[in-house]
């Protein structure tokens, strides 16, 4: 198990996913009792979760542990880049030897590097409708802090017309960063959103 990412969601009656924050297996505890993990990863025993990489959603709720789902195939949503950069190893090509048939390698899993302990995945949601204009450019960020890696990845363009649908289709682009202290991280994030030029107009 290399670790896991907390997931916030928007208010209901909607469904969206609008942060995810990294967890190492050291913080988990903190995030999810250990009595929490030992089901899921005792459920993934029971189903059989061998097949390779492999990503699972469970919720905390009242009465325990549910697991929600378990996806065979390493997680998605830009987390995968994410973790990629967090472990410092090229995670896709460890999963694509594996399925090739080689071994993984010896030792225990990689853990985060110390300077990449924190990570979040920040997703700008539509708001309104209308049509969006003055969408940043792909690629790294000018973080705020120092030995923050920040960047942005636009994922509608401009003079798209935009819709709200109360969904995951609503995103508009997605942030990441990532780093050693927690509030150097979230204080990036917020600097990013604030100096943001993307704005959705009134549509004709």
């Amino acid at each position: 198990m290399l670790g896991g990412f907390r997931t916030t969601l928007s208010p209901l009656p909607f469904f969206i996913e609008e942060r995810l924050t990294w967890d190492a297996p050291s913080a988990q505890a903190a995030a999810a009792p250990e009595a929490a993990v030992g089901h899921v990863t005792g459920a993934l025993t029971a189903l059989g979760a061998t097949f390779g990489a492999c990503h699972t959603e469970y919720v905390v709720g009242p009465e325990g542990p549910a697991l929600i789902e378990v996806n065979d195939r390493v997680i998605g949503d830009h987390c995968d880049f994410v973790l990629s950069d967090i472990l410092g190893v090229d995670l896709f090509e460890l999963i694509l030897r594996r399925y090739l048939g080689e071994l993984l390698p010896p030792g225990p899993p990689p853990r985060p590097r110390a300077d990449r302990a924190h990570a979040v995945v920040d997703y700008v949601i539509a708001d309104r409708p209308g049509v969006l204009t003055g969408v940043p450019p792909a690629g790294p960020a000018q973080a705020a802090e120092v030995g923050v890696m920040l960047s942005y990845r636009p994922l509608r363009e401009n003079g798209d017309r935009i819709t709200v649908t109360g969904t995951n289709r609503d995103y508009l682009g997605v942030i990441t960063a990532i780093g050693a202290e927690p509030a150097a991280v979230e204080r990036s994030v917020a600097a990013l959103r604030a100096a943001s030029p993307a704005r959705i107009t009134e549509a004709d």
